[in-house]
């Protein structure tokens, strides 16, 4: 028996460990050195997997390699039939012109223009969540919330469409593309049927169904009496090297990708905050007084100045993205060879930045399973926690997330205006584990109990 083949028949028990942890979560088939080492290699069938776990190297990866790289056809193929050719999935020039036509949409003054209707659903979400009491499952309560408000950022309206009922098409077409990834792991054809495959297409095409009528609902109105919501905004975005603007397909494609990111990921980064800051109750508890003093009457003088002095939120909100990153996994494929750290990329290797794994590794982080905001506190003389290739919730390089600051300050917003007025207590004896579905959900409801702080104080 020659070398190669001894060696095929030695890995392949470890190949369909990996592929059946693939189907069963992603998450699990990461290498286990992954969390201590700088580069991992492995051979997936065909498939050569380079996975990079050090900030210099994922700086050298993104950054100074990005046009060596796309996003690979394992993307398109998973999420190609909801999210078109939008800004999340686009490459070379499609992707460089819509870019800078959208990146005026989210600067700071943009942002903040959208910080009222983040205001208005958070308050009616608390106060249902407050006359309610009892026990809900906080991922849901988020997905619902963080729908209407990307719905209402997007649209100016909450009555424009169902948010619930589009929130729960986009869960039922992304749960279905995790075998979609692992069919162009693999190599299966692209027709071949999978669970769940026809929920996930009927679901995607609904999207984009409504997403059109409601372009050409906007289209009948007179521009300058439309309002300044994101559709608008899509509506006049023109590249700003050709004047070029957006087909209909162009800024459906775009829609869906924001309501994907800007509603499903900030709801999972809310979802696991408040399960585990409701696990220390002394780190709540100076939330809480941290929110009471900047925000004594938050309805009133609510704004970005407020958010801005909410310190001790903000590092818990990114220490829990460190330990639950809602977008745990960068992939890339190579399209360009190129060397990291004397290991050869050639053209199709697949490129994965394991950002879960980045943010537990043990060469970056002390005590990396702790939950501890502290760490996020500037020291004198230290290297940054909060790195941007070390830590990275939002990517890195070129195709960072254009919509972070959007995100973090709805995150903000939604996370003082539910703790200022709820108590929450976890339900659940532990955290589950969480699940990759393109972003990390958690693989249980988490069950929290919910009541009035006002009750809590009246009570004391």
């Amino acid at each position: 028996m020659s070398s190669s083949l001894r060696q095929a028949f030695t890995t392949l028990p470890a190949q369909i460990r990996a592929v059946t942890a693939t189907v069963r979560n992603p998450i699990e088939a990461l290498p286990p050195s992954v969390f201590h080492e700088r580069l991992v290699e492995r051979h997936l069938g065909r498939q050569h997997i380079v996975y990079v776990c050090a900030p210099d190297l994922v700086r050298e990866a993104l950054v100074t390699h990005a046009s060596s790289l796309d996003k690979g056809e394992g993307l398109r193929r998973a999420i190609g039939p909801g999210l078109g050719k939008g800004l999340l999935t686009a490459e070379g020039t499609d992707w460089k012109w819509q870019r800078q036509a959208l990146a005026p949409v989210f600067r700071a003054n943009g942002t903040d223009a959208f910080l009222p209707a983040m205001i208005g659903a958070t308050n009616r979400c608390v106060s249902a969540l407050e006359n309610q009491g009892g026990i809900v499952a906080i991922d849901q309560v988020m997905m619902r919330l963080t729908g209407r408000i990307i719905i209402e950022t997007m649209l100016s309206s909450p009555e424009a469409v169902d948010a619930d009922a589009m929130a729960e098409g986009l869960g039922v077409f992304l749960k279905q593309t995790r075998w979609s990834l692992l069919g162009d792991l693999l190599g299966t054809p692209e027709w071949l049927p999978h669970p769940g495959k026809a929920k996930g297409l009927a679901a995607a095409r609904a999207l984009r169904d409504q997403a059109l009528a409601q372009i050409r609902t906007r289209r009948g109105i007179d521009p300058s009496a439309a309002p300044d919501d994101l559709l608008n905004r899509l509506l006049i975005a023109r590249d700003p090297e050709t004047g070029r603007m957006m087909s209909d397909e162009e800024i459906i494609d775009n829609l869906l990708t924001f309501l994907t990111a800007g509603h499903e990921t900030t709801a999972l980064a809310l979802a696991w905050t408040l399960d585990r800051l409701a696990r220390h109750p002394e780190i709540m508890r100076a939330v809480q007084r941290e929110l009471d003093t900047v925000l004594p009457d938050a309805d009133l003088e609510f704004d970005t100045e407020k958010l801005a002095r909410l310190d001790l939120t903000r590092r818990v909100l990114r220490e829990s993205m460190r330990l639950t990153p809602p977008a745990p996994i960068i992939i890339r494929e190579v399209r360009a060879p190129f060397k990291l750290e004397g290991v050869s990329l050639e053209k199709g290797t697949r490129l994965v930045v394991p950002i879960c794994a980045l943010h537990r590794h043990r060469q970056l982080w002390e005590a990396p399973e702790i939950f501890d905001p502290s760490r996020f506190i500037p020291r004198e003389g230290e290297r940054p926690q909060d790195d941007r290739y070390a830590f990275m919730p939002f990517g890195a390089g070129p195709r960072i997330c254009i919509g972070a600051r959007f995100a973090e300050t709805e995150a903000l917003t939604v996370l003082a205006l539910t703790l200022r007025r709820l108590d929450l207590t976890p339900e659940l004896p532990a955290i589950p584990p969480g699940k990759l579905e393109i972003t990390l959900r958690p693989s249980k409801p988490l069950l929290m109990s919910v009541r009035s702080r006002h009750s809590t104080k009246a009570n004391s």
